[in-house]
């Protein structure tokens, strides 16, 4: 974990002690989400399932469903992947519940955006290996997108959260671009091409991510 480099571009939390005024001084209380935001939370359940049973890395409209990465992984226990950081476990659809369960306090103050980007990492890691983060996180050994929200992902069964991506915008924008491609059908080669063309160039240097197969 460390400050995000990229300074223009990392959201800042608020201080305990701003919220603590606010509290104190909303009078009478006044709910702090608004209906559609509290609409929205509810609806990262179903997005994390709709990741585990529908995602399709490179734009399989017609494949049945155990041939995304994500179904099988859910219907034969474990997947090993070819991966640019070496071997990497696809996790089941009980590990992404449980796992999503337990996310800590960092990620469950998180907007319903937000925690979208850091579901869709945990459910697709096979499809953030490829992208490269151009926050400037390389400097803290980052090698690709997946890093910026959890930690070394190769080990069945662990999956330990990374509190970079919760203030840093570019990370978490990457990601969901990368989940809203697949599901308009776009394939891997067509969202790394969008993500380098829309982050890449800047101050900041890219990740070292290798690209994603053509087929």
């Amino acid at each position: 974990m460390g400050a995000c480099p990229n300074g223009p571009s990392c959201r800042v939390k608020p201080s305990a002690s701003r919220q603590n005024l606010e509290h104190v001084v909303s009078t009478p209380r006044v709910p702090s989400r608004r209906p559609w935001s509290r609409r929205l939370w509810a609806l990262i359940p179903v997005f994390i399932v709709s990741l585990m049973l529908g995602g399709s890395v490179a734009g399989c409209s017609n494949a049945t469903q155990s041939d995304t990465p994500a179904a099988a992984a859910a219907g034969e226990g474990t997947t090993t992947v070819a991966v640019p950081m070496g071997n990497m476990h696809m996790p089941t659809a009980d590990e992404v519940s449980s796992t999503w369960k337990a996310r800590p306090g960092y990620v469950k103050e998180l907007s319903a955006e937000w925690q979208e980007a850091y579901a869709f990492a945990l459910a697709r890691p096979d499809v953030l290996q490829w992208l490269p983060c151009y926050c400037g996180c390389e400097g803290m050994g980052h090698r690709s997108n997946l890093d910026c929200f959890f930690q070394r992902r190769e080990v069945k069964g662990t999956y330990t959260y990374e509190e970079h991506a919760s203030f840093c915008d570019i990370c978490v924008k990457t990601a969901n671009m990368a989940s809203q491609m697949l599901q308009q059908g776009k394939t891997m080669v067509q969202v790394r091409a969008a993500v380098d063309s829309t982050y890449g160039g800047g101050a900041a240097p890219g990740t070292d991510t290798p690209l994603p197969p053509a087929s």
